[in-house]
């Protein structure tokens, strides 16, 4: 089993998946992060009421905003849910509590979401 493999399993274990729905009902102070590259934002759009932070640096960003505590709940997103369950995974290691897995862009939308066009 390769690395990522290995790490995809983990964060499995860890993040859970979640619908829309349980976003939607989530009453805790929250946020919802598409961690896919720009060019997909571009090529796709962007789902709304989402911010845009890459895998790469979600992170560091995170950390780096007062407004976003360890105790907020966090779901992400990317285009099938393989990213966003390892940025989950790392967010939860140093310390996020309430992170949650949405997958994959399209997941989103058949469960009813909005998109806009990147601009």
């Amino acid at each position: 089993m390769s690395y990522t493999e290995e790490l995809l399993e983990k964060a499995n274990e860890i993040i859970p998946k979640v619908s829309l729905k349980d976003f939607y009902n989530d009453k805790n102070f929250k946020l919802m992060i598409d961690v896919r590259q720009h060019e997909e934002l571009a090529a796709s759009g962007q789902i709304n009421g989402s911010i845009h932070i890459p895998k790469g640096v979600i992170e560091f960003k995170l950390n780096n905003n007062d407004e976003v505590s360890f105790d907020t709940s966090i779901y992400v997103f990317c285009a099938v849910g393989i990213r966003s369950a390892i940025a989950g995974y790392n967010l939860k290691n140093i310390g996020y509590k309430k992170v949650f897995n949405l997958v994959g862009f399209q997941d989103i939308l058949d469960q009813g979401a909005d998109k806009s066009p990147l601009i």
